[in-house]
């Protein structure tokens, strides 16, 4: 494999010039006078992505920070400029996130992250992930009288949130800076307000009926009945002092103080289970990340209960066995190859993966090279069935389609940690539960498990019994963090959001970067494709070519065309490193802009 291209050396640059300054300035200062130029540097962003779907970029040597949003970028920064490293910032962006990309993420959510310390050889795997309720069943959403959608909407979809207590556990073993002193700019943010963006204003007219289920969501995002536009002014102060206990008294106050007797309570006036007790045990796990090579690169990605790690190093092991240049880039025969290997993987994702901790998983069978070599032999030229493979009596029925759920941040910092944080309340929204008090919106994580084994999720994704539910287990995710070194240093920090399309469009940006040799921009422009298995179809973006979907079609692909905006689709974030320059890149499908400096 060729190594990555050099990025050209020159003084720290924007893409969009004065951007990143006028999103910083709001983070500063207070007011509404301050409304209209972060409203008008946001809808920068937003314009320049729907008019050239050219991602926004950042070249800089002291640190790069890449997220979905400008103001959790500006946010991650502020922390790099105070002294503080990668694990510091990437909390900062964080807890940003939560606030002005509320769909995606929040304090009532959890997550993955994968952290290389400069001198490690190996990234260290953090495990924030929501956990089931001490009172959960595998029959709690098949009894008699459960609505159909309790495991995605209300108090049962609720899991023990572990965001907070995931960033301080971070934050102690690698980070410079502290609790308090991170979760400044997203107080800030919070109690003094910020521009709605064009991503939040997209998703809040489609989640209007479920808005309204809550006055507490209805009363913030659709005042007087109608969702906020781009550009309005949204303050936050009951969210604004739950983070201020917070960095008072630290993760304390949210499983054991006045935070946890809220969310317990909400929880359960909405027909959930979770109680103190679950709160007050919860404790996130370090875990061992996994790798394989491909070319003269090492890929690390994230252990079970993470889909995302096995299924795009399982993928990659399967393509490296072809020459991909000489097919051509996003080529028919290309993209073939692509969606025949996605398949195997998806279909080896819904019969063999879980939470290792209560399940045996394959790992080292599915990462085997000669696991590599019988799946390659069963690609051919044309459609393998899918009922050839996989679970048998499974009825594919299309996914109900995300609402914005999930975020991905990336970091490197100017002494190489570098940092991949991916943070969901799973699907946009997650569970519309509402803390009473501190308005922190809960998630809707137990849906990622198998509640009804044998059925499709939300994501159209087909559960086993290895993901059934259980008292304290972690549910399966797509989530994918994803770190690459060559000899020994770092060379890209990657992930996305949206679902188990996390796992496609990470391994195709890291082809695009790896094996390509695309630059950080490029690799996110390139148009994408989607296949998970189940349903049986073929998701290409509308920008690739009409005479390769066709070609496509005659090999036996049923497609299915993405459109956007205003489609929601998943964005990643991209940092790339060659000797001492980092370049950061954000993804148009979300209006994203990285900052560095």
């Amino acid at each position: 494999m060729p190594a990555l291209p050099p990025a050209p050396r020159r003084r720290p640059r924007r893409d969009h010039a004065g951007l990143l300054l006028a999103l910083s300035a709001c983070l500063a200062v207070e007011g509404r006078a301050h409304a209209r130029a972060d409203a008008s540097a946001t809808d920068a962003v937003a314009t320049h992505a729907v008019a050239t779907q050219a991602p926004a970029v950042v070249t800089a040597q002291q640190g790069v920070v890449a997220t979905d949003h400008p103001l959790a970028s500006a946010a991650g920064l502020e922390l790099l400029r105070a002294g503080g490293n990668a694990i510091d910032a990437a909390c900062a962006a964080m807890f940003a996130l939560g606030i002005v990309n509320p769909s995606g993420s929040g304090l009532g959510g959890g997550g993955l992250l994968l952290i290389r310390p400069a001198a490690a050889a190996a990234p260290i795997a953090l495990d924030f992930r929501e956990t089931a309720p001490r009172a959960a069943t595998r029959e709690m959403f098949t009894r008699a009288g459960v609505a159909r959608d309790a495991s995605a909407v209300g108090g049962l979809a609720v899991a023990v949130p572990g965001e907070v207590q995931g960033c301080a556990t971070a934050l102690a073993r690698f980070g410079r800076l502290g609790l308090r002193r991170v979760l400044q700019p997203a107080i800030r943010l919070a109690r003094r307000g910020f521009a709605v963006g064009p991503y939040l204003a997209l998703l809040l007219p489609r989640a209007r009926q479920d808005l309204q289920r809550s006055p507490s969501l209805a009363r913030t995002y659709l005042p007087g009945g109608a969702p906020l536009r781009a550009g309005q002014w949204l303050r936050r102060p009951r969210l604004a002092a739950a983070l201020e206990a917070i960095a008072r008294q630290g993760p304390r106050v949210f499983y054991r103080g006045w935070i946890a007797r809220d969310l317990v309570a909400s929880a359960r006036r909405a027909g959930g289970v979770l109680d103190a007790t679950d709160l007050a045990r919860y404790q996130p796990v370090w875990r061992t990340s996994l790798s394989t090579s491909f070319g003269p690169f090492r890929v690390f990605g994230f252990p079970p209960p993470s889909s995302g790690g096995i299924a795009l190093l399982e993928a990659l092991n399967v393509l490296q066995r072809r020459d991909l240049r000489r097919l051509g880039h996003n080529s028919a025969a290309y993209l073939h190859l692509l969606a025949e290997t996605l398949k195997h993987v998806f279909a080896d994702r819904a019969r063999l993966l879980g939470d290792s901790d209560f399940v045996a998983v394959p790992v080292e069978r599915l990462l085997a090279p000669a696991y590599a070599a019988q799946l390659d032999q069963r690609i051919g030229a044309h459609v393998l069935l899918s009922a050839s493979y996989g679970l048998s009596g499974a009825t594919p029925r299309a996914p109900s389609g995300d609402r914005g759920g999930t975020s991905h941040l990336s970091v490197v910092d100017g002494q190489g940690m570098a940092v991949a944080l991916t943070t969901s309340i799973n699907t946009g929204f997650g569970s519309f539960v509402v803390g009473a008090r501190s308005e922190i919106l809960l998630n809707n994580t137990m849906d990622d498990f198998a509640a009804r084994p044998g059925e499709q999720n939300a994501f159209g994704l087909l559960q086993s019994e290895a993901n059934a539910i259980a008292p304290g287990k972690r549910p399966l995710s797509s989530m994918s963090p994803t770190i690459v070194t060559r000899d020994g240093r770092v060379v890209a920090v990657l992930g996305g959001s949206g679902g188990p399309t996390i796992i496609t469009a990470t391994l195709q940006v890291l082809l695009n970067v790896l094996a390509f040799e695309l630059s950080a921009g490029e690799a996110l422009r390139r148009p994408r494709i989607h296949h998970q298995w189940l349903p049986s179809e073929l998701a290409l973006e509308a920008e690739i070519p009409a005479a390769v979907g066709a070609e496509l079609k005659a090999r036996g692909h049923r497609l299915r065309t993405i459109r956007r905006p205003p489609e929601p689709y998943t964005a990643v974030q991209l940092v790339t490193v060659a000797g001492p320059t980092l370049q950061g890149a954000s993804d148009p499908r979300k209006y994203g802009a990285p900052a560095g400096f």
